[in-house]
């Protein structure tokens, strides 16, 4: 559970009578991949099928998609917040184990995907969203944030469980408003036309 609440009992003789009710503390526990696991996408294409990846890997694109998707604050609608999340892990998904996209070397880890120089804005350039959510820092997130970030970590544990959406055949994405591509939450998706020649060569 991502919003849990300890409450710290005091007895009567050590405080005053006001305070007999304790504090309550809140601890950020978002459901973290366990490091030692090994998954396999679900329903991956050739292309992915034999790739492994850790719990450390997801748990990294965890973070970039905590960082690069809309939270509740941004957007009410859970569904919503769900199909975009999932839009997102399509795009990383496209970009596995592909010679020439985007580098020369392929990405066998979502990890690798989310390095890729210049590719994913809160990786490169640390957002505070990315930043703040490492091993040495979600612990002090506020509720609603440690909230969104299970949100992120619970739509990898989806997708590894149903593996790619074949409606959602993007390789891109971009915030805010714009002609081009499908709009999903508060994001546009689109298919470059390398990546378009790349899809048409494996069906």
């Amino acid at each position: 559970m991502a919003n849990t609440k300890t409450v710290l009992s005091k007895t009567g003789e050590l405080t005053p009578i006001s305070d007999k009710k304790g504090i309550e503390i809140f601890v950020c526990d978002p459901d973290w991949f366990d490091r030692k696991d090994n998954l396999k996408i679900a329903n991956a294409s050739s292309r992915a099928a034999d790739l492994e990846f850790s719990g450390a890997d997801l748990n990294f694109v965890a973070r970039v998609l905590y960082a690069e998707s809309a939270g509740s604050a941004q957007l009410k609608d859970l569904a919503e917040r769900a199909q975009e999340k999932e839009a997102i892990l399509n795009v990383k998904y496209f970009r596995l184990n592909r010679s020439g996209y985007p580098n020369r070397v392929k990405a066998k880890t979502f990890t690798d995907v989310c390095k890729a120089p210049n590719q994913f804005e809160s990786v490169y350039a640390s957002s505070p969203k990315f930043a703040g959510s490492d091993v040495n820092s979600y612990l002090r997130l506020i509720d609603k944030e440690c909230a969104d970030l299970a949100e992120a970590i619970a739509a990898v544990r989806t997708f590894m469980k149903k593996g790619p959406n074949k409606d959602f055949v993007f390789d891109n994405f971009r915030g805010g408003k714009g002609n081009r591509g499908k709009t999903i939450g508060l994001t546009r998706f689109f298919l470059s036309d390398e990546g378009r020649k790349m899809h048409e060569k494996e069906e």
